[in-house]
């Protein structure tokens, strides 16, 4: 019977890919290399183009606070969310203590390194050296530099350090809980807007590079050897889809969140497969993914400038002042109704889409029975999508007003370009041309500007602001209870 041959180290399955006549030191360091192209490939594709920053940027749709993670208190979010240094300071001393009890000193001193040289690595780049050129015309807070991500670079050091030094029977749990916390925080940082995709991939890309260069420097019998595998593919991609999504889930703007949770999947296989080093199809794996995160980010946006536009159906109610009043907002009810409901909001707001989803019902029923009056004042700030208020302005002037709110809110994450708006003019029912031909004059510009000035006279804190009979709801979250209550039902 034949004897088999020992199990290759990393340093081994690497090399013995290399042409012989390679210098050695090549041979020895061809995964970091291979890892450092790719790092440098991605900084120039995707932030040093126009194209590449266009792609990207495109990721980054919807709002923030529509993230399952702004349900949570911040003081309670995952780390390094809060607490970035604090993380990164606890994960590294907790690699060495390990590392350290077992008087592994060698293992020890590279499951420190990694952490360490991929935060130094990060913040150094981050700060001096990797600019992001304005191809775009962006306002500055858009381009500022976040090529790569700290949040993602602590984590990933971390996880790789951790992986490095953990032993044969906790490497697979070890391994697990990582790829499930990378994958949560590539995809919630990008979900939060803190970061794009290339910027949460170069920070996985640098502690994938610390994770190889350690390996490599360590004496031969102390490598991790392909006998150690962390974990299965199959485990992986499951445990790293369910931290991307929980990472990348959203309220609102919902298929926009699939792109994110798959960076966050990619992120976690690019650890995976520096650790194990098992099989070249995990490459073709990680591209694929990559890819599918572009298509499917390129097939939602192309859905929300294309797809149908649907009514809503509902009451029109009474409107006892009409737009284009200097000072004065569009208000529907029974005159003589002693409840007034002012609500100041502007359409480039998530939070007036929920307030309309919320409370549409609740106020369509105090209208029609006359307890209370409703008046609408559209704000624009920073000339925020004033074509939208126009076109507000167009319907309620033709009575549809209700129906463009009803309508508009709750298809809020769809593109609403010039065509979906007339689209959605003639199907409420405004006079043929009424929507394309204020799309063109803005007729309502002036009104619109004196709506904005009257707003001024009041401490508008919350999107939108509601106020019963003059005074502000103290809330950013009202539900039909509380304008019932509010107004003495």
């Amino acid at each position: 019977m034949e004897s088999q041959a020992p199990p290759l180290t990393d340093h081994d399955a690497s090399a013995e890919q290399q042409p012989a006549d390679q210098p050695s030191w090549v041979r020895r360091f061809a995964l970091p290399i291979e890892l450092a192209i790719a790092f440098v490939a991605l900084y120039v594709i995707a932030v040093c183009t126009p194209f590449g920053q266009a792609v990207e940027d495109s990721l980054l749709r919807g709002y923030s606070d529509e993230a399952w993670l702004n349900a949570m208190d911040h003081a309670f979010r995952p780390p390094p969310l809060e607490g970035e240094e604090l993380t990164f300071f606890v994960g590294v001393a907790l690699i060495a203590l390990v590392a350290v009890r077992g008087r592994r000193w060698w293992l020890a001193a590279a499951g420190v390194f990694v952490p360490v040289a991929t935060a130094a690595a990060t913040f150094i780049l981050n700060r001096y050296l990797l600019l992001r050129p304005n191809f775009l015309g962006e306002p500055g807070a858009v381009v500022e530099t976040s090529f790569p991500s700290g949040h993602v670079a602590i984590t990933a050091g971390v996880v790789a350090g951790a992986i490095l030094i953990s032993g044969p029977r906790a490497r697979r749990y070890v391994t697990a809980v990582g790829v499930l916390w990378l994958a949560f925080i590539a995809a919630a940082v990008q979900n939060l807007g803190w970061h794009r995709a290339s910027d949460a991939i170069g920070a996985t890309l640098l502690a994938c590079i610390s994770y190889a260069v350690a390996v490599r420097l360590m004496p031969t019998a102390t490598r991790p050897t392909a006998a150690t595998r962390p974990l299965g593919l199959a485990p992986v991609l499951v445990i790293a889809a369910v931290g991307a999504i929980l990472g990348g889930g959203r309220s609102g703007y919902v298929l926009e969140g699939i792109p994110l949770a798959l960076i966050g999947v990619v992120c976690a296989l690019l650890i995976w497969f520096t650790v194990a080093r098992t099989t070249r199809i995990v490459g073709g794996i990680i591209v694929g993914t990559l890819v599918l995160a572009l298509v499917s980010s390129a097939g939602i946006q192309y859905w929300r400038n294309h797809g149908p536009v649907n009514v809503v159906a509902g009451p029109e109610p009474t409107m006892i002042t009409g737009p284009g009043t200097p000072g004065k907002g569009i208000t529907y009810g029974q005159a003589g109704t002693k409840a007034r409901i002012d609500i100041y909001f502007w359409f480039d707001d998530a939070g007036a889409a929920r307030f309309e989803k919320a409370n549409g019902e609740t106020l369509d029923a105090l209208l029609q029975d006359g307890s209370a009056t409703v008046t609408y004042w559209p704000l624009n700030p920073n000339d925020a999508l004033p074509k939208i208020s126009g076109l507000f302005a167009v319907a309620a002037a033709n009575g549809k007003g209700r129906g463009f709110l009803r309508t508009y809110f709750s298809d809020f994450a769809k593109t609403w370009n010039d065509a979906q708006l007339i689209q959605l003019g003639d199907k409420l029912g405004v006079p043929p041309g009424k929507f394309a031909a204020d799309l063109t004059s803005n007729s309502y510009t002036t009104w619109l500007a004196t709506i904005t000035d009257e707003s001024m006279k009041h401490q508008l804190v919350f999107s939108p602001s509601v106020l019963v009979n003059g005074k502000i709801l103290d809330t950013d979250d009202v539900t039909p209870a509380l304008l019932k209550s509010a107004i003495g039902r």
